[in-house]
């Protein structure tokens, strides 16, 4: 009788993990698919930034780089220039880059800093005839509302002057803003508007219709730091 070698036993073929080409094509995509949305969602969620909520800052104006200007018709043929050199403390800005309409600004001006470059007509306008600095020293303009962007903003106010207080409505603009060579952070803005000499009791207009004005148009430059 044959008998099969001792020490043998049936031949076994050898097995082996199967191959990627053995994995069905449906299932290796859905595998692969769902690894890539895994890892995209896992990069997302690390890379995400937390939301920066800006808000209203504060400033005061740096009289010396501040001014106001205005301009009249003098005798109906030309026109006359001055300006009005110191801010009062009392003046401030509340700027919210983010959402203007949440912006505010006072702005108190000194009546006896009229500049015009003529000391004799200084005088006279600090006078009882124009200004009445003595009586009324300050002239104040009040924010009540800002609306629109940045570089075109309405300003809804009122302006007091020689102790009349009425509303007025301002067009202004962000000039500029950022850290300066002064080591802190500045922003500019610049505002025009325009009042009636004669609504605010004005004594030589009265006196001599047409000499000056009565219309006076203003430009308020400022230049404000941030607290």
């Amino acid at each position: 009788m044959h008998r099969p070698p001792v020490g043998r036993g049936p031949h076994l073929a050898p097995q082996s993990c199967p191959s990627v080409q053995a994995i069905p094509m449906k299932l290796l995509c859905s595998t692969l698919s769902v690894a890539g949305l895994a890892g995209l969602a896992v990069s997302s969620t690390r890379s995400a930034a937390p939301e920066v909520v800006l808000a209203a800052e504060n400033y005061t104006i740096d009289n010396t780089h501040s001014t106001v200007l205005f301009h009249t018709k003098h005798i109906g043929i030309s026109e006359a220039y001055g300006r009005f050199d110191t801010f009062s403390d009392k003046s401030m800005l509340v700027y919210d880059a983010a959402d203007p309409s949440k912006s505010s600004v006072l702005v108190v001006i000194q009546a006896d800093s009229v500049n015009t470059n003529a000391p004799d007509r200084d005088k006279h306008l600090k006078s009882a005839d124009f200004f009445n600095a003595k009586e009324f020293p300050e002239m104040v303009f009040e924010s009540k509302k800002i609306s629109g962007k940045p570089d075109a903003l309405t300003i809804e106010g009122e302006l007091t002057f020689h102790g009349v207080t009425k509303p007025v409505s301002a067009k202004a603009r962000v000039v500029g803003s950022g850290d300066t060579m002064f080591k802190d952070h500045r922003a500019g803005f610049a505002a025009e508007l325009t009042l009636n000499m004669s609504d605010y009791n004005v004594e030589f207009v009265k006196k001599t219709p047409g000499a000056v004005g009565p219309e006076v148009a203003l430009t308020i430059s400022l230049e404000c730091v941030r607290k």
